[in-house]
């Protein structure tokens, strides 16, 4: 599948000799793997503060009963991306997924091209297994509460985590596993899922990382991120340890996801 803007000339916001010009489209996609790429625009780019334009976005339309897509980006995954250059994407789309809000902008003369983004499916000879998963979290004073793969496992106050544990579909079972790192690298027994770490209404959890076993670590792997009060957002990926840096500092939110390699 290949989507090719050409010129575009809609939201036009005057900035002197350049204009700034954004133009969206909605993708819906089936259920699979794909690769977003940016062809070559063979024109030299605008830097805006520290921004490459043209630049493409890629995020989702929330929509009842829908999922959004998982997109991963240079190793991290993010609801909302932005491409420019030769950057590349890799998207996860769910049964049932929201529909992709894809939006290229412009900043240049009127006649500036857009970037032309590829989009390839990439599991049309060899489906993966399905995996899935639901991350149960006990929060200070909330509770235990339940989150998709790749939503953020939070409340809305900073209130931190207490204990979590996975509830996982049969084709990963317990070759998911997870553990709170400790000061060293090697602290912190695994657990697989569904096991529970931590203790509800007890101390807050330090940290957080997960790993695959194989035959699942083959063909999948596990992304992650932690926010912790204090210092912020901490990602990992297949084993890292999510930790802040400050001592006593307490994770209040976490999202996990099981995606293809």
């Amino acid at each position: 599948m290949s989507m090719t803007n050409g010129l575009v000339s809609t939201a036009t916001i005057d900035g002197g000799a350049h204009r700034f010009r954004a133009t969206p489209q909605v993708v819906g996609l089936p259920e699979g793997l794909y690769l977003a790429a940016l062809k070559p625009a063979f024109q030299v780019p605008t830097l805006v503060n520290g921004v490459s334009f043209p630049a493409t976005q890629i995020s989702s339309i929330p929509q009842p009963g829908t999922t959004a897509p998982i997109i991963l980006h240079k190793g991290n995954l993010s609801p909302v991306v932005w491409l420019s250059g030769l950057d590349v994407a890799v998207i996860t789309v769910p049964a049932g997924a929201a529909p992709l809000l894809i939006t290229n902008y412009l900043y240049g003369p009127e006649l500036q091209k857009s970037m032309d983004l590829e989009i390839t499916r990439l599991d049309r000879v060899q489906k993966t297994p399905p995996v899935g998963l639901i991350v149960h979290a006990h929060i200070q004073q909330v509770g235990e509460q339940r989150f998709a793969a790749g939503e953020w496992a939070a409340a809305d106050a900073p209130y931190w985590i207490e204990a979590l544990w996975l509830d996982v579909t049969p084709s990963i079972g317990q070759l998911l596993q997870y553990r709170v790192p400790g000061v060293s690298t090697t602290d912190g027994a695994w657990t697989p899922a569904p096991g529970r770490i931590g203790t509800p209404g007890g101390a807050p959890l330090a940290g957080i990382a997960f790993r695959l076993l194989p035959p699942l670590a083959e063909t999948h792997r596990v992304v992650y991120a932690a926010r912790f009060l204090r210092h912020g957002e901490v990602t990992g990926t297949d084993g890292e340890p999510c930790r802040s840096a400050q001592a006593q500092d307490p994770l209040i939110a976490v999202r996990v996801a099981v995606v293809p390699r």
